[in-house]
């Protein structure tokens, strides 16, 4: 495994290091897929560097607040970046709060947004399965199969790449057949592929959290699978019909007095 990358005379933690490529990469094609839907580029990347600087903070400072006894003893800890600092949930409400607020402010359209971060987020996750491969967060199960990777002498599944070319898979499938002109249907096919690929490649996975008999991570991905295929039933109108789309933004002149 590779916890640290190398790069000339310095060394960089491997999770960092890809979690910042991650969002970069993400947020590079959440632009280009949103200028399908005919939002700015500009917008979609405020967006989304607004949610993960909210994220982050809220993340950060639920964290010092949830365990101050433990600040106050040794403050040096604030100044510290490990993951282990942050709060994932809490950093997940405040990064959906401040990226609404930025849309409430500039009237755009939120279906869009999120059809626009939806493919954006599949390369994320795509990235982060080959961070997960490199650093060995996740674990496969004992394989003798030719693409099985050593690990502390054992060859096992790289489900971190499975992830990954799962993912890459789900996003050239939603830029070939998502539909541009309804972006619920976008987001709704999105989260049903992501879904599969948890379902497919977490079967994989060793020492696996468990809720009786089944992993937890597939039971969730059954989730994002039964919702997001119920959300694209929904919102296939009926034969003969069209459904419209929401406006994606107010005329120039609205957003210049805004």
């Amino acid at each position: 495994m590779y916890p640290a990358l190398p790069l000339g005379p310095i060394t960089l933690p491997t999770g960092a290091f890809l979690a910042f490529v991650a969002v970069y990469l993400g947020l590079e094609v959440a632009g280009r897929y949103g200028r399908r839907l005919g939002l700015r580029l500009d917008d979609v990347w405020n967006t989304g560097l607004i949610a993960v600087a909210t994220g982050l903070i809220v993340a950060r400072l639920w964290n010092v607040i949830q365990f101050s006894y433990v600040y106050s003893a040794e403050p040096g800890l604030l100044l510290s970046v490990r993951p282990s600092g942050f709060s994932l949930l809490p950093g997940i409400i405040g990064a959906l709060a401040g990226a609404y607020v930025y849309l409430w402010r500039r009237r755009l359209s939120p279906s869009a947004m999120a059809a626009a971060f939806a493919a954006g987020g599949l390369l994320f996750l795509a990235v982060l399965g080959i961070s997960d491969f490199l650093t060995g967060a996740v674990i496969g199960l004992p394989s003798d199969r030719p693409w099985a990777r050593p690990f502390f002498g054992v060859a096992v599944h790289p489900v971190g790449l499975y992830r990954a070319a799962g993912f890459v898979l789900a996003l050239a499938v939603l830029w070939v057949a998502g539909d541009r002109s309804h972006p619920n249907r976008v987001t709704a096919l999105a989260l049903l592929l992501g879904g599969l690929v948890h379902l497919v490649a977490d079967g994989f996975t060793a020492e696996a959290q468990l809720w009786g008999d089944f992993r937890v991570s597939q039971l969730l991905a059954l989730g994002a699978i039964a919702v997001g295929g119920y959300w694209l039933a929904r919102s296939v109108a009926p034969a003969g019909e069209a459904t419209p789309a929401a406006p994606l933004a107010p005329p120039a002149e609205s957003r210049s007095q805004s």
